[in-house]
């Protein structure tokens, strides 16, 4: 991703998590980065398409929020709570079991390119396999 096109998807994915400073930049960056190589690997292609240039900064900010980036901790699901005597107990369901990125896999259908068996044979040669 270019320098211009870099910093106006960074405007974006914080405008979209509500972040007025410039200190989560790099961070936000390379989530950036990672979002634009997960849509190009998903859909096996090397240039990103004009309409899913919007999808980068709304899986930057998704991926931001649930993996608690820029925190030591990874994030965790409370299911219990217990104030005194009194304790309260939850299932937590996750809906989206293949992670962030599975929300969006309908919107990238469209792009994905079919593999073909040079395609198979070109990773399993490299080692991807």
């Amino acid at each position: 991703m270019d320098g211009i096109r870099l910093d106006g998807c960074l405007v974006r994915t914080k405008l979209l998590l509500g972040i007025a400073g410039t200190e989560s930049d790099e961070l936000l960056k390379l989530i950036i980065a990672d979002a634009e190589d997960m849509i190009l690997g998903y859909c096996r292609i090397s240039v990103l398409p004009r309409p899913l240039e919007s999808l980068v900064p709304v899986i930057a900010a998704d991926v931001f929020r649930e993996t608690g980036a820029g925190k030591s901790e990874a994030p965790s699901d409370i299911s219990q709570i217990t104030e005194g005597a009194r304790s309260v107990a939850y299932s937590v369901v996750r809906t989206d079991e293949g992670g962030v990125f599975e929300r969006y896999r309908r919107r990238l259908m469209p792009y994905r390119r079919a593999r073909t068996p040079s395609d198979v044979t070109e990773e399993f040669h490299n080692g991807s396999v």
